[in-house]
Order: structure tokens, then sequence, then C-alpha cells
């Protein structure tokens, strides 16, 4: 059978609520009018193992002692860009820096590793891997290396070729988690969080193929109202159909709550779960979108005064409130072919960034559709979503970006369970023709 790693059997969750961990689940995006996929046609995928990865990481630790994580999570991407017949695949070695391999579709062969930087963060942390983008003229763009700092870009010498990269001009002086797309009329999009944990999710665009950016818009501003210095958010961006809209799940970080002592209680709620780590206080699903025209507006199509605030994500943005319970992201989403979101993520209350990985409460699948003027929740995905939704959700890794060549390729990694030193291997794999494996088995990236 078809491994799934969306059983909710708690253990998945542990891995798809975690930014940091190795499993990274998928942040599902569509092509433009993608081709449905029944579930006949899609092959049975083998559980990951060492002969189907195309790259390793190993060994190298960060400051703290633990590996370097290929990707970092759902609020980083994409990893894979589809273009001239090729899945273009970024990630970072096992010091941190960014490494980019190509595969070619009809020749089924693999050309790098190539390190696109020699920069990185280094060993403080594992923060710092890329984004990809491609610009309209073809050109490769990595962004990268940031942890509150300011982010690396650096683009490929030649079009569609990996061999060679040139350091760019910092689009940003403080950032972290890069997101990037390139939308229909060319204009590259760059998403970022503009620094620490309550800086607000902010936007750059270029329109001269990442020679010079915007000035920042912020959009998502937790702290602001009500008035609250530890407010924070947790972005997913991707592209809608077509390429012509922004969509945007997120959650909301309470740094209040790691705070919380018998001496020092939360300042506007009470805490149900207190004593866990502080990384595992999200709460909430809230939603809105950026129209082809640059306005930012909720489901229902009200646009939304920028940055969003809480008060204001709660009153017009709010797509399922999670009580004391946690929300976990970073699980799969995808537009269908009319452009309306279709989510899948986690409740319940688990420790996941602790070392014990305590569950407190069991977490449960939700599934969320903006219908008939209202945001539909379900605990077992409908069976009224199209089939090119049902491919991203029940696929293994997160969907490549591109034009119709990039339907059906998805690419993730794991831990390496195969090395006494550990470490993380890379998988790419297409749903109809399965893994894309490389002569000699994984590259080593460092």
């Amino acid at each position: 059978m078809r491994r799934s790693p969306m059983k909710t059997d708690g253990k998945t969750w542990l891995l798809g609520a975690a930014a940091v961990l190795f499993a990274v689940t998928a942040v599902g995006r569509l092509a433009a009018e993608p081709k449905t996929a029944s579930a006949a046609e899609r092959v049975e995928l083998p559980s990951p193992a060492l002969e189907h990865a195309f790259a390793e990481n190993r060994p190298g630790k960060v400051g703290d002692g633990r590996y370097y994580t290929p990707f970092y999570g759902y609020v980083i991407s994409p990893h894979a860009v589809v273009a001239e017949g090729k899945v273009f695949c970024a990630f970072q070695n096992a010091v941190g820096q960014p490494i980019v391999m190509a595969y070619d579709v009809a020749e089924k062969r693999w050309a790098g590793p190539v390190k696109a930087s020699e920069q990185g963060l280094g060993g403080r942390d594992a923060h710092g891997n890329p984004s990809l983008c491609i610009d309209s003229k073809g050109y490769l763009h990595v962004f990268y290396g940031c942890h509150g700092g300011a982010m690396r870009h650096t683009r490929s010498a030649r079009p569609y070729d990996i061999a060679a990269w040139q350091e760019q001009e910092p689009p940003t002086p403080r950032a972290t988690y890069p997101q990037t797309m390139r939308m229909a009329d060319g204009t590259i999009c760059l998403l970022y969080r503009a620094g620490g944990h309550m800086e607000p999710w902010s936007l750059r665009t270029s329109e001269d193929d990442g020679r010079s950016w915007s000035p920042a818009e912020k959009v998502i501003e937790m702290r602001l109202d009500p008035p609250d210095r530890l407010a924070a958010a947790y972005c997913q961006f991707f592209p809608g159909s077509g390429d012509e809209t922004i969509h945007c799940f997120w959650n909301h970080k309470d740094d209040n709550a790691a705070r919380v002592s018998e001496t020092q209680p939360h300042p506007w709620r009470p805490l149900k779960y207190p004593g866990l780590h502080e990384a595992v206080y999200r709460y909430n699903v809230y939603y809105i979108c950026r129209d082809a025209q640059g306005a930012w507006r909720n489901a229902a199509g009200e646009e939304v005064k920028l940055p969003v605030s809480k008060a204001e994500a709660d009153d017009k943005c709010l797509v399922y409130d999670s009580g004391d319970e946690f929300a976990f992201l970073g699980s799969r989403q995808a537009a269908d072919g009319e452009d309306r979101p279709c989510f899948r993520f986690g409740t319940g209350v688990v420790d996941w960034a602790h070392v014990s990985k305590r569950v407190v409460v069991p977490p449960r699948d939700k599934f969320a559709r903006f219908e008939s003027g209202g945001w539909r929740i379900s605990d077992q995905m409908p069976e009224s979503w199209p089939p090119e939704v049902v491919r991203v959700m029940a696929a293994e890794g997160e969907a490549a970006y591109g034009d119709e060549e990039a339907r059906g390729w998805f690419i993730f990694c794991r831990q390496t369970p195969w090395r006494p030193d550990g470490g993380g291997t890379v998988f790419l794999y297409h749903d109809q023709a399965g893994y894309a494996t490389r002569e000699g088995g994984p590259a080593r990236t460092n």
C-alpha cells in the first residue's frame, strides 16, 4: 500500500507541526488547469529508502547539536520548480549552504549538486534554507541564509542552467522564511517575516526579474490591535490558479504563553496548557488572498486593511477557532480550478518542539474550503473536492511550482535512518511515474 504521511495517529502531526523537523509535510500548489490524476493512475509509492533519494546530507551539525535539515518546513517554499522539461530543486546542505540540482525528465538524469553560494548561516541555526524562483527570462533565483538578518540572494549565470551563480544584493535588510513565486505578468513576489518572531509578514515585488525591489508592504502584523508586543504569526503563502493571485493561511503565535508562571499569569486569557515549549502555542487558522490588482481580501471578497491585525483577523479572516487547543499548519493546501483555496490542517495539543514530544490532546485532521459564503470545516476530506485538489492532498511531499509541466511532481525530505551518524535525505517523485532516482545513489551535498 502507498504510504500516507497524514494518518491521524498522533505521530504524523508531531512532524507536520514542527517547522524545524526533518519530515516536511506538503505545502501543495497546483499549476493552472492541472490534469486530473485518479487514484488508479497514481503509482503506489514505496516507503522512502536510501536508494530512492537523489541527495543526502551527512554529516555536519548546527550549533545546538542538531543536524541541518535539507528543508526547514512550510514557512520556506518552494523547493522545486518545473520549467523547460526539468525539475529544479533547492535545499541546504549539512553546513547550511544552498544546493541546487536539476532533473531532466526526458533523459531521467540528474545534474548537480551545485553550491549556489558558499554563504549560509554557518553553525548558528538551520533557518537559512533556500526558496527557489525562476524569472521571466529563465534565470534561477535562490533566496536563503537569513534568520532576522539580511536575506541573501543569488542568481544563475545563465537561463535554466545551474552550473554557475552570481551573488546579488540583499532584497531586504531583515528577514526570515522567504517564500517566492512568479506571477502571470512576470512579477516576482517575495514574502517573508521581517525579522524575529513578532515582526510583520511583508511583501516585496520585482518587475525587472530581481534586479530591484519595491518597498516592503506589511501584510500581517498581529501586535497592533489589540496592542500585544508578544503576538506573532506563522504564514503559508502559495500562488493561485493561473498565477494571478496569492493565497495565505496563517495562525496566531502567542509568545505570552511561554512566560506564564505561578507568579506571572497570562495577560489576557486563561492558559489551559502551561509549561510547554514556547514554539507550540499557535492558535486558530486565518485566510486572506491578494487579487490580480494587488488588493488583499478575505474569502468573501471584502478588502482588508493592511497590515492585518489580530482584531481584523478575528473579525474578517477567521477560518477556524481552535479555542484552547493548537492549530497545526504545514499540511496541505491547494487552489482548485476556480481558484478556491482548500486547506488541510490539524488541531490538538502536542509539545512537538520539546524532546518529549508529549501528546496532551491527540491531534486530528481538519479540512477547510470556502463554500456558499462561509468556511466549511470537515473531519474527513469531502467527496465533493475536485480530483486535482485530492491529488495534492494525497501527496507525500510539497508540490512543485511551475506551469502545466509541474503537474504531479512532489518533493520531500526525511531524516536518514540508514546511517549511524544520521543526516537527511531528499526525494523527488511524480505521482504517475514514481521516484526520480539518481544513478549511483543519492548525491553527497557537502
